[in-house]
């Protein structure tokens, strides 16, 4: 048989085994929890008033049920989802690209991040960017944001925060967005290199038009225990 002929056959054999891996009906049912996850925070961007009536009227919710209930409508899908995706790695173990694909691998880390249970899913979220069923940048990402919630300095510079704040340099006190703090600045853009991340923090906060401002916690008003 010739070289190439083989090598096609094998070529088939291969997709067809990894074909065989996806497990359709999960994939169906992750893109429809972080197709919630995300449909109802586009109600607090800038979408326009037509694009918000479809959100809200998709969803069973009244511009006025909106007004008074806020981002509880959001916290209240956020416990349905969680609980969804709890269920689905008791069974399936973390749902990545080789189980549901790309880019349904990130269903169940959007949930989770979104959460209040980061504590408990991230040594499963680890085990899965370890095996390459999620990109090790989200891994990342969940890494700050625990880090952020503990009131602790974040590695990466990944997670954002809003309020009044005093500019170091300048002494300005002003409320804005900003990068929480980060552990050690000087080795933060290796580490985020190494990461995946194709952005430097100077960078990143840039697209998210913000300045970097290397902030401590003790500038936050948040001090270690001693």
């Amino acid at each position: 048989m010739r070289p190439t002929i083989l090598f096609f056959l094998l070529f088939l054999v291969i997709t067809h085994t990894s074909a065989q891996q996806i497990n359709p009906d999960l994939k169906s049912k992750l893109d429809l929890i972080v197709q919630k996850d995300q449909d109802l925070r586009k109600l607090f961007t800038s979408i326009t008033k037509g694009e918000k009536d479809v959100i809200l009227q998709k969803y069973g919710y009244s511009w006025k049920d909106f007004e008074e209930q806020g981002w509880k409508i959001v916290a209240k899908q956020d416990s349905i989802n969680l609980d969804l995706i709890s269920k689905i790695i008791s069974k399936h173990g973390y749902p990545g690209k080789t189980l549901v694909g790309t880019p349904t691998n990130e269903a169940a880390w959007y949930v989770i991040q979104h959460s209040n249970q980061i504590e408990k899913f991230l040594p499963i979220i680890k085990k899965a960017g370890k095996e390459k069923e999620i990109p090790m940048t989200l891994v990342a990402m969940m890494e700050d944001r625990k880090l952020m919630y503990e009131g602790l300095e974040q590695k990466y510079g990944t997670q954002l925060k809003s309020g009044i704040i005093q500019n170091p340099k300048t002494g300005e006190k002003k409320w804005q967005f900003y990068i929480w703090p980060v552990k050690s600045p000087e080795l933060v853009n290796d580490l985020r290199k190494k990461a995946g991340f194709k952005t430097t923090i100077e960078e990143y906060a840039n697209s998210k038009n913000i300045e970097y401002i290397n902030l401590t916690l003790e500038d936050l008003g948040i001090y270690a225990d001693d």
